[in-house]
């Protein structure tokens, strides 16, 4: 019986294959017409009837429907007919009737053969991509099966992957529990007086998770509605095959089906207890564009809907609840500094009154709090991850890398992470939140109760899935402040790639801060090794119990992390039961990650008086202009990672301290050695920025150049220079933003340049000098097409062209609203702040700053006899810059936004002949229909292109829509390429 995968890619290739056959018998009749015409003209001497032939051939050649699809051919014989009516008694018309009338005519001939040519040619490229992709069938059980995606042997580097995998997942580590629990114990339950909020606001937190675990045992939690999401999240991960998700799309669609699957999950939840994996789990190794092979599970369809739902709900409710922990009052370190009452007072009486926020401070808490705590968990059940393939770092080839998503590159699908048009689709599930069923309100009910005490007219609390009218709430005291700060506004799309700039950009800006105001900076970089394959299982199951999971849970914990794998290459071995790790692609495992790694986050607040550990999964960073304050917080990593039996990446560890102007100053020993790296990017001490290191630019040049040559067909080879070049590179230039400046934009615009120059004398092409002139040469060697357009290439597949990216276009489209130099800001600050000090002062001399003193917090305060006359100091009113607003400091803020700022692509003007081809474009996407809704890259190409375009192709759309299976060629290339390796 056939699979929906493989039915799924037999459809296509019969739908394909119909549209080209169709298209040829089209050709072919159009050709004979068209051959036809220019012979009964050439034997025509009479001008007129030579022009009727003419005429009446185009009628013949296109069909009525054809030409009402054509208006500016239905509007030149409209009007050519009735000219040729005049001719035939006006003499003075017969010369135009020769000239420019006839070659209208031919014109709209020739421009049609030229469509079937190249419909004929694109047609070719598809047959050839789709042949390249299909395995041929074995003729004998030794046989190999083979295309351009499939590697005979197994690479060396593969086979050493998997070697290091096994060794870690396989051999148990047995944690020192005694210290681990010591070691929380002091950190989440400290018995000093002191820290009583702390003690307060855990325990509170252990009480949530035991409530939780109610909400969780409620029957009937999957419905319809939850398995809507459930799925949708699965169809955007990595964990299923095609053949699974083509099964589960058909699943998604079918009330009747969903709700068996719901009556057996329940069932299932019921008896979580018994729950097993079964005799074995099937898993696969692939390979990442980074080099990278990963381990990916198979289980079962429903075991994996069970898990996902399972996964995600104890995640959003973790992640909910470590936040109000973090928020109640004096359980969490501030990252403002702590101003004294007197220096507060002294500010006050000269400056007037003093707010805390907004703030640089603040503002940095902000950004801490949306993007980089606990981030690899969702926010919400239905929330999405955006990511390209390709968006993931460079790696050193040949690192073991864990199964996933390790080594730096994010899991690129998770369980929450959805595609805009899959995350709409979705929507189907989402009802208004009064219309939510039962199950849902309950929930709702149990999130309300979460920060409130919930008692009814006696006193008494409410049964489980009560219904809040009639009962009255009342705000625990150890509650989140309502009036507090608060960052959690509407459910957002993650792109775990751009928060990674955008960290990257958060350095460099605080580098051009702090080195200006503070004269430096010190920053330090790691990463744990191989830290979803070598995690302790006893580390997991401690750090969930203390956090209040009951012995049920854990033990259903362990049974999902000691699954028995089997290789699906060795059908015929025995399973083995993973001992150490997490399992790949589940929301289980981000929920054990985030949830030991919080304690990191949490412990570096406390010991270094709140600076943040910015941590995205197990990759973190820490910068700070004190030094000291640095090394406190790489020992408290050192600690944290002992006691939980992990290791750090000596690769991927190392510390800069950067001095104003160049400046060189000493790095405490105790830092970890190294460069401070990220993708092709190098921190460089001297300069305070970060820079391309051109060496490492030679491997990936040999390695793109591998896995272009290892492409059979045209469309397969243009796909993996798309991911490569322009999505690949580009991520790990660093996406340009004003704190890295205009040089660092011209250094990617050169290194693309140099990339472009040596991949093709690495692939030993002499002839071409670029990507164009390769792909021309390389259609015309296979397919006799010659002289070939450029826009051909450049156009979107909608459009009919080859959808080939470049990736100097953006950049170009940017560079000039980058600013040129950083730290100019910081002068410009400067001068302002000057000249606000004078301003202050002379304010306060004049006894207007006393007119407000109704609205200071101690109007009646005044400095010494002595000094209260006596304005203060320029060094006093910049001390704190950093913790206060007022009229006389907002401008520091202003600063670090301008240079975190990314500017936007710059739009180009179209000439009137090309906006005119865009209003006549027929059978593309909206965007694509009307100038002002392309994106500024469409512009451009279309700028650039569409004049040679038109001119050949009679209009900007190079196939007649409907001639040629686009949309399923659009569709097939949604897959991701299977790397070479």
């Amino acid at each position: 019986m056939a699979s929906s995968g493989s039915v799924f890619s037999e459809t296509l290739r019969s739908i394909t294959t119909t549209k080209l056959d169709e298209l040829s018998k089209k050709r072919a009749s159009f050709e004979q017409q068209y051959a036809a015409i220019l012979a009964a003209v050439e034997g025509t001497t009479d001008p007129i009837d030579r022009f009727r032939t003419l005429i009446d051939g185009l009628k013949a050649c296109f069909a009525a429907k054809t030409i009402a699809g054509k208006p500016r051919l239905e509007a030149d014989l409209k009007y050519l007919d009735r000219f040729t009516e005049q001719a035939r008694y006006d003499p003075s018309v017969l010369p135009r009737l020769q000239g420019e009338w006839d070659k209208i005519l031919l014109q709209h001939l020739s421009v049609q053969s030229l469509k079937y040519e190249y419909a004929t040619l694109y047609g070719q490229l598809v047959t050839e991509w789709l042949a390249s992709q299909q395995k041929p069938k074995s003729t004998s059980a030794d046989d190999v099966e083979m295309s351009d995606v499939f590697e005979e042997v197994p690479a060396a580097k593969k086979l050493e992957s998997r070697a290091l995998w096994e060794q870690s997942v396989f051999e148990p580590f047995d944690a020192d529990l005694g210290a681990l629990k010591s070691y929380l114990e002091d950190l989440f339950r400290p018995m000093d007086e002191e820290k009583r909020d702390v003690y307060n606001a855990f325990k509170h937190f252990r009480k949530q998770v035991e409530g939780y675990e109610s909400a969780m045992s409620r029957p009937a939690q999957f419905t319809i509605s939850t398995l809507g999401w459930t799925i949708e999240g699965l169809l955007s991960s990595d964990l299923l095959n095609d053949e699974k998700r083509a099964v589960l799309k058909d699943f998604k669609s079918n009330s009747t089906i969903l709700g068996e699957i719901a009556d057996v999950l329940n069932m299932r939840m019921a008896a979580l207890d018994d729950w097993s994996w079964g005799p074995d789990v099937p898993v696969e190794q692939r390979r990442r564009l980074n080099g990278i092979y990963s381990i990916h599970l198979h289980e079962d369809l429903l075991q994996a809907i069970f898990l996902q739902y399972i996964g995600m709900q104890w995640s959003v409710f973790f992640k909910r609840e470590l936040k109000n922990f973090r928020k109640v009052k004096g359980a969490w370190n501030p990252l403002r500094n702590t101003v004294p009452k007197l220096d507060h007072k002294r500010r006050e009486y000269f400056l007037g009154p003093q707010k805390q926020t907004p703030t640089l401070q603040t503002k940095r808490r902000s950004i801490h709090r949306q993007k980089y705590f606990l981030a690899q968990l969702p926010d919400s059940v239905h929330q999405n991850v955006v990511a390209d393939e390709g968006d993931e770092e460079a790696e050193n080839f040949g690192v073991a890398a864990d199964d996933s998503e390790d080594e730096e590159a994010f899991p690129r699908q998770r369980s929450m992470q959805m595609p805009a048009q899959q995350y709409q689709a979705a929507s189907q599930y989402q009802a208004p939140r009064a219309a939510r069923t039962h199950q849902s309100r309950q929930m709702a009910n149990y999130q309300r109760a979460s920060a409130y005490n919930v008692t009814d007219s006696l006193g008494q609390p409410p049964p489980q899935g009560y219904d809040p009218q009639g009962y009255s709430f009342k705000r625990r005291t150890n509650a989140p402040d309502p009036d507090a700060e608060s960052d959690d506004g509407d459910v957002q799309s993650k792109n775990p790639m751009d928060d990674r700039q955008t960290l990257l950009h958060l350095l460099s800006t605080e580098i051009v801060i702090n080195t200006q105001i503070h004269g430096e900076l010190t920053c330090f970089r790691s990463s744990f090794e191989d830290w979803n394959s070598k995690l302790s299982h006893d580390t997991i199951l401690a750090v969930m119990a203390f956090f209040g999971m009951s012995s049920k849970w854990v033990a259903f914990f362990k049974k999902f992390l000691e699954a028995p794998l089997k290789f699906m290459d060795e059908p015929s071995s025995s399973p083995r039961i993973r001992r150490r790790g997490t399992p790949g692609n589940h929301a289980l495992s981000d929920l054990f990650g985030e949830t030991t790694l919080f304690c990191l986050d949490y412990a570096i607040n406390q010991m270094v008086g709140g600076a943040p550990l910015y941590r995205m999964y197990d990759d973190f960073w820490f910068w700070s202009p004190n030094h000291e304050k640095c090394v406190k917080a790489w020992q408290t990593v050192s600690d944290f990672t002992k006691v939980i039996g992990a290791s750090l990446k000596k690769a991927k560890s190392g510390a800069v301290r950067v001095g104003r102007d160049s400046q060189e100053l000493a790095i405490d020993e105790r830092l970890p050695k190294g460069t401070i790296r990220w993708g092709f990017l190098y921190l460089n001490p001297q300069s305070g920025r970060f820079e391309i290191d051109q060496k490492i630019i030679e491997s990936h040049i040999e390695e793109l150049q591998t896995q272009l040559q290892s492409q059979k067909s045209i469309f397969g080879w243009i796909q993996a220079w798309n991911t490569y070049a322009t999505v690949f590179f580009v991520s790990n230039f660093g996406k340009p933003s004003n704190c890295y400046g205009r040089d660092h934009v011209d250094n990617m615009l050169s290194t693309h340049k140099r990339i472009h120059s040596a991949i093709f004398a690495a692939m030993g092409d002499t002839e071409s000098k670029s990507v164009v002139e390769y792909i021309k040469k390389t259609i015309q060697e296979r397919f006799a097409v010659s002289n070939i357009p450029d826009g051909f290439l450049f156009f979107p597949v909608e459009l009919g062209g080859l959808d080939l990216r470049s990736p100097f276009v953006n950049l170009l489209q940017i560079r000039d609203a980058v600013l040129e130099s950083p730290t100019d800001l910081l002068k410009d600050f400067f001068e302002a702040e000057r000249d606000q000090y004078r301003k202050a002062k002379a304010k306060f001399e004049s006894g207007a700053t006393r007119r407000d003193s109704h609205y200071l917090e101690d109007p009646e305060w005044e400095p010494p006899a002595g000094e209260k006359d006596i304005f203060m100091s320029f060094e006093e009113f910049t001390r704190y810059r950093e913790d206060y607003t007022s009229d006389f400091s907002s401008g520091l803020v202003q600063v670090f936004e301008k240079l975190l700022q990314r500017p936007q692509e710059e739009s180009i003007d179209p000439t009137p002949q090309v906006l005119d081809g865009t209003r006549t474009l027929t059978g593309t996407p909206a965007n694509l229909r009307s100038w002002h809704s392309m994106e500024p890259y469409w512009k451009w190409v279309t700028q650039m292109y569409g004049p040679e375009m038109m001119e050949r192709f009679g209009g900007l759309n190079v196939v007649d829509p409907g001639l040629l299976p686009i949309g399923m060629v659009s569709l097939f290339r949604g897959k991701r390429v299977n790397w070479q390796g």
